[in-house]
């Protein structure tokens, strides 16, 4: 035992520094993931969560033959029952209803709003009513169902207020059917998911006086809507609510399938929801995320590996004597691993810490175990397996670690022109089919980025030390010896610490990577900002007065503005046909123009937009779609119930703030409208260039709607709301959305670790040649070297290996995103926009500050294992002076 603790001893720094490599190792490989997981979970429900209910929901809809008796509330549950389990655990919630299916005249004996003409309203019935609304007045429908007395229905507090009715009031069905209002209810939340399909039951349409007619939903109870007309025609619907909480990427893959199989388990019904599409897309940009945060993870993780073999040569070489003193005395070679062994396994608990480390971190666990028993294992069997290969050989005569091999054997030859050769592979791989490889990653292609830094290492060691050979013959010319010495030393010792030079260029291609991509990432959201925005702020309403622009130009801070109008779901006719709907954009050209000159947007209208002059047909610009659908220069748009002829003056692929990527959409100028023509638009919204304060834009805006409200119109059946957005509002949106988070995580880890471990390299690249400085230092203090002298003796010998190896990594880690551009697919992260990898000059000056920061490790290295080896007792006792 007294033994093993010695041997602990001497080997305790190594041992300590395995161990927190694989504590760090055990954090990466368990926590990372798990992190990520539940920053994707979350960005999957956020989207999810902000679909309309006709595509989060899934709904069964379908006719009811009169007289069938379909007992709808157990039909509910019929249908979840055929559902694949996956999709029936995580229905929270579940409805039916049942809505005649045309509108019906309002025909009243107790009166209505006194510029009525025509009310038209369906009558509802289904489940959860009671649930989601109190009875402030009179009580629920009892219809009878033989006939007898009036169909009894109750209202909405705000439509019975609107369309003055009360308990008690009366109208008829077709002008046949008495009904009567028995009830007015008070719904608990008018935002609760169960409102959403019926918007009207909770607020009338309440229209302007355009001859359209008023609309409303009322309420019965089932025998109530028995006595219907047959030609009423009975809509039934089942709609079925997934629970969020309970849905996560480890479920996605089923949920898909299992919404798909729901489109053909209809019973007597089809569904209607685009959840299974949702899913899947939103899988595919998970998985490009998950192969991201696998490329830092793999050159984190080998990084570290490359560490752990060092602090293992570390720990094998100062214990070289000793090996060979016990081969000398009959030792076997499995006896002394056997020793070694033991030693190595207090690396065990830090790797369990680590694993428990990671495993306390929140979010989904990953099946990893693998990657973390492996990387264990090499922890622990490092020293044991290059002790076992040093023990072959033993010699009790100290090293030249400061020479390089001049001529490079076959096997060393073979295996750098391997890894070449592998890289070059990766990246054509890479290339042709992307980072994913089915349902997961492909840890080879993970792995190129980190190959063809390891490769370029290589490269660097074998061109470095002819090169400063060089200098060292230039430097013998001057007068002082320091930098003779450090040059000299320096060509030497290139080859022979291609270990850390190795990991060193790994750590810093790795950081360089994540920085590259992650400003590229950040480049390009803000270009897809701009494209959504147009400006430096947005508002947004339903319809403003015509007096609006000119006060919210008047506003501090506003440097220009220009009003738009908004539809989207204008008819398109061309001859007289109609092709179906696009989205209309309509705003004055050349004050739009100066609004995003203003903003500094990189965008420029076209001249024929901003040059238009009024006259018929309109000068507009469609999109490729568009025109494909028109098939000739000419149409007609509706815009507020008025057609208006254009020609097509240019075909454009993208218009801000038309969302990128929109495929059906006409631009048309507002000032190329006909004075009279123009009577008929009011602006929806305004582009403001500036920095005014939002909260008087909302209130400039909000004063705007309510001038048009009552410009001879009735109010609408919804408060009117300005919103206000900003141009850092859209931008934090869009970095919040969707699995954004997991790549600023995934490329914080790179960029973090890639530094740490870049410093422990060089750390290793000091400690790999410190006993050879430490004999030479010794000497040349006899002959009166300084103290100061021999820390520039230190930063000459190292500065050009580090240097040259800080600038490689960074320049290879600039270079992998440009080799391997098409299979990153920045564009998921970036809104659409396609986007070419950018260079930040700041990585020039953090790769030199890097340099420096090096340097300054080097020097604290060194100092501290020239303490404790005790210069001064070197040339009396040895190099192997002070150790124990």
């Amino acid at each position: 035992m007294k033994g093993w603790i010695a041997r602990v001893r001497t080997t305790a720094g190594p041992l300590a520094l395995l161990g927190t490599l694989a504590l760090l190792a055990g954090i990466l490989v368990v926590g990372a993931p798990r992190v990520a997981n539940r920053l994707t979970d979350e960005g999957l429900r956020n989207d999810i969560s902000q679909l309309a209910y006709t595509a989060r929901d899934l709904t069964y809809r379908g006719p009811r033959d009169k007289g069938a008796n379909w007992r709808p509330a157990d039909r509910l549950k019929a249908q979840q029952k055929v559902f694949y389990p996956t999709l029936k655990e995580r229905v929270e919630a579940s409805w039916w209803a049942a809505t005649s299916s045309q509108d019906e005249s309002w025909v009243t004996g107790t009166g209505l709003p006194a510029k009525t003409t025509d009310v038209k309203f369906r009558v509802r019935t289904g489940s959860g009513l009671r649930e989601q609304a109190d009875l402030i007045e009179g009580r629920w429908p009892e219809t009878q169902q033989l006939g007898k007395g009036p169909l009894e229905v109750v209202l909405t507090e705000w439509n019975a207020d609107k369309l003055s009715q009360h308990v008690g009031s009366t109208f008829k069905f077709q002008d046949e059917l008495p009904m009567e209002v028995v009830g007015i209810i008070r719904p608990h939340d008018e935002n609760s998911t169960f409102w959403e399909p019926m918007p009207l039951a909770l607020r009338a349409y309440l229209p302007n006086d355009d001859g359209d007619p008023w609309r409303a939903i009322v309420f019965t109870d089932e025998p109530g809507l028995e006595r219907l007309p047959e030609m009423a025609g009975i809509i039934y619907e089942f709609r079925y609510r997934v629970d969020m909480d309970r849905l996560d990427m480890g479920v996605l893959p089923g949920m898909v399938e299992a919404v798909s199989v729901a489109r053909r388990q209809g019973l007597e019904s089809s569904l209607l929801t685009s959840l299974d599409s949702q899913l899947a897309e939103f899988e595919k940009r998970a998985r490009a995320g998950a192969a991201l945060l696998a490329v830092v993870q793999v050159g984190t993780l080998l990084t570290l590996a490359g560490l752990v073999l060092l602090a293992a040569r570390v720990a094998v070489s100062r214990r070289r004597a000793e090996f060979a003193l016990l081969r000398a005395r009959g030792g076997a070679i499995a006896t002394i691993g056997r020793y070694t062994l033991l030693e190595s396994l207090l690396v065990v608990p830090g790797a369990v810490i680590g694993a428990l480390l990671g495993a306390a971190l929140p979010g989904r666990p990953s099946v990893t175990w693998p990657v973390q028993v492996a990387f264990t294992l090499l922890a622990v069997l490092a020293v044991p397996v290059m002790t076992m290969r040093a023990a072959r050989d033993p010699s009790f005569s100290g090293e030249r670690s400061d020479v390089a091999v001049a001529r490079v054997g076959l096997k060393r030859r073979t295996a750098e022109l391997s890894l070449l050769v592998l890289a070059g592979l990766g990246v054509w791989l890479l290339r042709q089919r992307g980072l994913s490889a089915g349902e997961g990653v492909d840890v080879y292609l993970a792995a190129v980025p980190a190959l063809l830094a390891a490769g370029a290492a290589v490269v660097m060691v074998r061109l470095v030390p002819p090169v400063v050979g060089r200098f060292s013959r230039l430097a013998a010319r001057g007068r002082g010896a320091v930098g003779f010495l450090g040059l000299s030393r320096a060509g030497r010792t290139a080859g022979a610490v291609i270990g850390p030079v190795a990991v060193l260029v790994v750590a810093v291609s790795t950081a360089v990577f994540s920085v590259a991509v992650a400003s590229t990432i950040a480049e390009g959201r803000d270009r897809a900002t701009d494209l959504r925005m147009a400006a430096d702020m947005k508002v947004d309403g339903y319809y403003f007065d015509k007096t609006t622009e000119a006060e919210l130009a008047a506003l501090p801070g506003v440097r220009a503005v220009t009003q738009y109008m908004v539809d989207g779901a204008s008819d398109l006719v061309v001859d007289q046909k109609r092709l179906g709907t696009v989205y209309s954009l309509v705003l004055d050209g050349q004050a739009y123009a100066r609004v995003v000159a203003a903003s500094g947007v990189d965008f420029t209208p076209p001249a024929v937009f901003t040059d238009a002059g009024p006259g018929f047909p309109v000068p507009a610009l469609v999109s490729p779609g568009v025109a494909k659908q028109l098939g000739t220069d000419h149409g007609t748009v509706s815009l507020r119930g008025r057609n208006y002829d254009f020609r097509v003056a240019a075909v454009v692929d993208g218009f801000p703030p038309i969302a990128n990527g929109a495929s059906n959409f006409i631009i048309v100028p507002w000032q190329a409208v006909p004075v009279e023509a123009q009577q008929a638009l009011n602006p929806s919204g305004f582009l403001i260039a500036g920095d005014p304060d939002p909260e008087k834009v909302r209130e400039v805006g909000a004063a705007g709607q309510e001038r048009w409200a009552n410009e001879g119109f009735r109010p609408r059946a919804y408060e009117e709301v300005t919103q206000v957005t900003t141009w850092d509002q859209a931008r934090t949106a869009l970095d919040d959305s969707s699995i954004n988070a997991v790549v600023t995580f995934a490329y914080g880890i790179g960029a973090g670790a890639g530094v740490v471990l870049a410093l422990l390299a060089i750390g290793f690249a000091v400690v790999s040649g410190a006993r050879g400085r430490g004999t030479v230092l010794s000497r040349l203090r006899t002959m009166g070297l300084s103290r100061g002298q021999g820390r520039r003796l230190l930063l000459v010998e190292l500065m050009p290996v580090v240097t040259v190896a800080v600038l490689t990594g960074a320049v290879i880690g600039m270079a992998v995103p440009h080799l391997i551009a098409p299979a990153l697919g920045l564009s998921t992260f970036t809104d659409g926009l396609s986007v070419g990898v950018t260079f930040d000059p700041l990585v020039v000056g953090a790769s030199l500050a890097l340099v420096l920061v090096g340097m300054l490790t080097a020097l604290a290295v060194e100092t501290l294992f020239n303490r404790r080896l005790r210069l001064g007792e070197v040339l009396r006792l040895g190099s192997d002076a002070g150790e124990s």
